[in-house]
């Protein structure tokens, strides 16, 4: 029976009490990043090329992100976005100017805050290695290099190693890894052609199926994204989250290279870099009392059906108690249309909010419980 998909809950928003200690984005205790080249998401999601990848993706504990999007082009920049959450003034995929860089970025926050980062590059030929490229590897696809020994917000070169020295025994690995493949096994050469999907692919499965399986059932992350599209389908890319805590599914919310990086600050309570300070964190994708939080009680729950909506926006809301909310609806230049309050009752609520004096775009909605306030993107269609 074909499913109505105005029943499916697409963005989950916990609001928690001062007596829990759950997270709205699940600790994990072990994080590695792939990112793979230039093919769009139509290259990857349901191709005969990709067999490994929609395996991952219709296997368990996986969320395929529908509406993922890389945020530039070429290739380089979106690397340095995604772990700084600024271009850093890079727009091409040459060294660039001036480096190191002093600026925040995620390896520099988890290593001042008490958790670990290693870049792991194939190809890459010793620890520390700073040149433009050596045989299939190449520098503008690590973006940590960028900010190697720099005096302030500094990754040590230590931390800049060779893919040979990524663990067997995965429990030791960093809090957080960047595994970046080299140019035949990134999807990136032959360019664009069917046969560097498969050999990107099969790299995966032969170096990378381990970690992925034990991830599974030892409270760890792994994450497959792209740089970019192959410059003709609107930087639509692959997605694709795997590992304990994950609900299995498709989530058609927009993401973007900015929204991981702000996901995995906010998992490990980090500072936020760049843009990712205004980004929405991917919050729908985890089961609801993941694995090491303790004595979790329910929180109070709020669902937004269907993104995008039409006519009407559908909130259904789980109070523990009888309260009022205040439900803010702002363009993204803070110019408000909505500005309401709802009285709730103990259990579901369910508040309809017309879109009739809304223009098509992209809004922000802003809900203000006695507890919390969070903000949540919503796109209006007409």
């Amino acid at each position: 029976m074909k499913k109505n998909i105005y029943s499916i809950p697409l963005i989950i928003i916990a609001f928690c009490s001062n007596t829990i200690t759950a997270q709205t984005v699940p600790q994990h205790d072990h994080v590695v990043i792939v990112v793979m080249e230039n093919h769009a998401s139509s290259s990857i999601i349901g191709s005969a090329n990709a067999p490994y990848i929609n395996s991952l993706i219709n296997g368990t504990s996986s969320a395929n992100f529908t509406q993922s999007y890389g945020l530039t082009h070429p290739s380089q920049p979106n690397y340095i976005m995604l772990f700084s959450g600024s271009k850093q003034g890079v727009l091409t995929d040459s060294d660039p100017s001036t480096f190191p860089f002093t600026t925040p970025n995620l390896g520099a926050s988890l290593l001042a805050n008490s958790f670990t980062f290693i870049g792991y590059s194939e190809d890459l030929p010793s620890v520390g290695f700073n040149g433009t490229t050596s045989g299939d590897y190449a520098r503008k696809h690590s973006p940590w290099i960028n900010w190697q020994d720099a005096p302030t917000n500094g990754i040590p070169a230590i931390n800049n190693q060779p893919f040979t020295s990524f663990p067997s025994d995965f429990s030791t690995l960093p809090t957080v890894s960047f595994v970046i493949p080299n140019l035949i096994h990134d999807m990136h050469d032959p360019l664009f052609l069917p046969s560097a999907v498969v050999n990107g692919d099969t790299w995966l499965q032969n170096n990378l199926d381990g970690y992925i399986q034990w991830a599974k059932t030892n409270n760890s992350l792994f994450i497959l994204t792209f740089d970019e599209d192959d410059n003709f389908n609107s930087n639509h890319i692959a997605t694709v989250f795997v590992g304990e805590n994950v609900v299995q599914g498709q989530y058609p919310e927009t993401i973007d290279h900015y929204s991981i990086l702000r996901t995995l600050e906010d998992m490990y309570g980090l500072p936020y870099a760049g843009s990712s300070a205004t980004s929405i964190p991917i919050t729908d994708c985890w089961i609801a009392n993941p694995t090491g939080i303790k004595n979790a009680e329910k929180s109070e729950i709020l669902n937004l059906f269907q993104n995008p909506v039409s006519e009407s926006i559908s909130l259904d809301f789980y109070s523990k108690k009888q309260q009022n909310i205040k439900i803010v609806i702002t363009d993204l230049l803070s110019k408000t249309f909505v500005n309401i309050n709802k009285e709730v009752q103990v259990g579901n609520n369910n508040i309809q909010i017309s879109t009739e004096h809304l223009a098509a775009g992209t809004y922000l909605i802003n809900v203000v419980s006695t507890e919390k306030n969070v903000v949540r993107k919503v796109v209006v269609k007409k």
